[in-house]
Parts: C-alpha cells; structure tokens; sequence
C-alpha cells in the first residue's frame, strides 16, 4: 500500500496559503500607494498675478500656492466659442494664452491638487496686442510676375498661420491655395496662369480659427505676364571649359546631370579637383531667353546632405549671347600659386550673391519639416524683370552649406520667354 506523507502534505499547502496572502498583501500595498489622496481640501489661489501682453496674447505671472499636494495651475478662456485650457506644473511661475485678436479678455486661474480639488478662481484681464493674422496680412504684398502673382509677407512672432488664396470663377470665389508657414519672411507663388486678367484675393487664418480680413482686388483683376518652361532638350555642354570654370569629379558626376530631369536621386552635377567655390559652372540652354525665375535643387538623397554637404548656399549668375574666343582662352585670372580664376568681361550680371532660402532661417544641421518639404521641391528664385536676356549661363558657386571647397548642384530648371528660338506649342 502507498503511504501518505500527511505532514509534507499539509506543509505544501500552507506554503501555498502563505505565498497567496504574501501577494494579496503586496498587492494591496502596491493599490494603496497608487491611489490618489482623497483629503477634500482645496489648494490655495495663485496670488501676486501680473499680466505681460503679447501679440494675441499673454503671459501670465503668479507666485504658486504652497501646497504640497498642488499638481498644477490652470487658466480657463474661450476663443471663437471654444473653451479653452492651458495647464503648467506647480514648479513654473507662468503660463502663456494665445489665440486671441485684439480687445479685452477674462481668463479664469485656479490651483488643482492631486485629489482633483479645485481652488476659488481667480479672473485675470488680458488685452493682447496686435495679432499675428493681422499684422501678418498688412505686411502683405503682391505683384504680378510670370504666369501668376508673387505674395511676400513679415512675420517677426514666426506664428504657424496659413495664407490662403482664392481666385474668382464664374462670380464665385473658390480656394487655389493654402500657405503653410511659419517662415520671418515669407514668400508664396501662384502659378500657370495664362496672360489674361485674373482676380485673387488673399486672407491669414491661424490655428485657433481666426482670420485677417481679404485683401482688395485691384480694378481689372492680376495680369499675369506669359511665361513658359524652357524647354531642356536645347541644354548642352559647351565642349570646353572656360577659365575659371569647376571642372567634373568624374563620368558619373558631369554637368550634363544638371538639367536630366531628376531631382531626388544622388545624379548631379558634382565639381571635381577639391575644388568648385569661387569657380564657375558654365552651359548652352541653347537659345536666347528671358528668364522670370528658376529652380535650383540640392543633392537630397540622403537625408544628411538637406541643407549641407556641397550644396550651394550662396552664387551668383551671369549671362551673354556669346562667347568669344578671348573669353574661351585669354579670360581669367591667375593668383600667385598659378589658380586661375574666372573673370566676366563680356557678361552681364543677371543676379548677385543669390542665398539659397531657407523657412526655418536655421544656419546649423537641424532641419525643419517646413525646411525639407521647401527644398525638396527646389530652391525657386525670380529673376530681375530688367535684367537682360542671354542664351549661355554662367553660376559663379560662392559657399556652400558645409563651409567647404567642393560645390554641387542636383538640377536647375527655367522659366521666362523664349527671344530667339523655337517657341513652344500653345
């Protein structure tokens, strides 16, 4: 017969017993020290408030209650009909409201403890001053360009608003577009109009749904003026290089990758030598031209090389109909370690020191949403509706963004209108 070891038996579920209690306990425990304080007593009021008004807004000055308990302070508002909080830990001796247009405003404070309990309130009064969507919508200018109108804008609070354009059609006014920004100063194109009256008008919305009144529309509406793509099937190289010109890292990197179409692949024009920045980079478009604008794009395809690298920071272009053979072989000037640089008699200047925009106006390796979505779809500029038309480029390279010797550009696109060349198909 089996014999039962009745002691070893009940020894085990006492065990058992014991370690079940053990747990329950300090799970208890571990409930009773992760509950909240329930005491019932309200924290005391922010005292010693002060108020600094700020542009659609205001910061708020106080001196905490004592609490020991306290978790933070709260100001309650309503903007547009929405009410509103803004909470700050019970360490900070301020807080900040925006959203507001000018007038006069009650923002409610209270202390909050960790049991939830709520203080008395106390009303503050706000008179914020000018807000961003207005000083940002009087700052507003626009002028008729190719193919559209340009809009340039101040914004020194660097507020995240919205520029929003509307074009009438058939007696309605229907949105074209939306400019997010937050850039000091900013710039929003319209383009692909044709050469024909057009009415625009313009507004600033922000976040919290406030809005600039519209800008006037002009007695007989925008002209745009007639612009077209220039076509890149007329680009080429020019066989030789001037003096002074960067010469090509090698097969993979020739100045022909400058206007192949892509944008976003490693497949750019890259200067060879260990050389480029104060040199220049020379080609055909292959007909005479006036340009209104252009795009330059920056080697983007790793992420690393966004506003760095050898992409071009600052330049500046000149043009000619003609290239002479004094300017082929007898132009330039040698340094005394034998460097020739480029000289541009028999060029005219088309646009000086030309920097390369930037939203954020970082100057550092952190880059911006608003800096990447901008760049990767080209560093576009106008150009100078005086300056003269040309048919040979030349892009003097200035600086990069690294501060190093070596320039590079991804690719170049160009607008304007054709002078002596084959016209494009209506």
């Amino acid at each position: 017969m089996k014999k039962i070891n009745y002691k070893l038996k009940i020894t085990s579920h006492l065990s058992v017993i014991l370690l079940s209690l053990f747990l329950l306990t300090a799970c208890n425990e571990e409930t009773k020290l992760g509950m909240e304080p329930t005491d019932g007593v309200a924290p005391g009021i922010p005292t010693n408030i002060t108020v600094e008004n700020i542009n659609g807004g205001a910061i708020i000055h106080f001196i905490a209650p004592l609490d020991d308990d306290l978790l933070y302070v709260m100001a309650t508002y309503t903007i547009n009909g929405v009410e509103r909080t803004t909470m700050v830990s019970p360490f900070t001796d301020f807080l900040k409201v925006e959203g507001f247009m000018e007038g006069e405003y009650q923002i409610k404070l209270n202390s909050v403890d960790k049991s939830k309990n709520v203080s008395e309130p106390v009303m503050v009064t706000i008179n914020p001053t000018i807000p961003p969507v207005k000083a940002i919508f009087e700052s507003i200018k626009i002028e008729e360009s190719f193919g559209g109108v340009v809009l340039h804008w101040e914004n020194e609070t660097e507020a995240n608003v919205i520029i929003e354009a509307f074009e009438e059609k058939e007696g309605e006014w229907i949105s074209v577009e939306n400019f997010y920004t937050s850039a000091k100063d900013g710039k929003g194109v319209l383009r692909g109009y044709s050469a024909n009256p057009v009415n625009f008008k313009f507004r600033v919305r922000d976040r919290w749904d406030n809005y600039s009144e519209f800008t006037e529309v002009p007695e007989g509406g925008y002209l745009p003026w007639k612009e077209v793509e220039i076509s890149k099937k007329y680009f080429k190289k020019l066989g030789y290089y001037l003096p002074g010109d960067a010469t090509e890292l090698n097969s993979s990197y020739t100045i022909d990758r400058i206007w192949n179409g892509n944008t976003t692949e490693s497949n750019c024009f890259h200067c060879g030598g260990n050389k480029g920045i104060g040199l220049c980079v020379t080609f055909d478009l292959g007909q005479e031209v006036k340009l209104s604008r252009f795009k330059m794009w920056q080697r983007t395809a790793n992420a690393s090389f966004i506003y760095n690298h050898n992409n071009l920071k600052r330049y500046s272009i000149y043009g000619c109909n003609e290239i002479t053979e004094w300017m082929r072989y007898d132009s330039g000037q040698e340094d005394e370690n034998g460097e020739v640089w480029p000289t541009f008699e028999g060029w005219n200047l088309i646009m000086e020191d030309v920097h390369c925009y930037r939203p954020s106006g970082f100057d550092s390796t952190v880059v911006t949403n608003e800096d990447k979505e901008y760049i990767l779809g080209g560093d576009e500029h106008e150009v100078p509706i005086e300056a003269p038309s040309f048919r040979y480029i030349r892009i003097l390279m200035l600086e990069n963004w690294s501060g190093g010797t070596i320039g590079q550009i991804e690719e170049m696109s160009f607008w304007g209108q054709i002078i002596n060349g084959e016209q494009p198909n209506e």
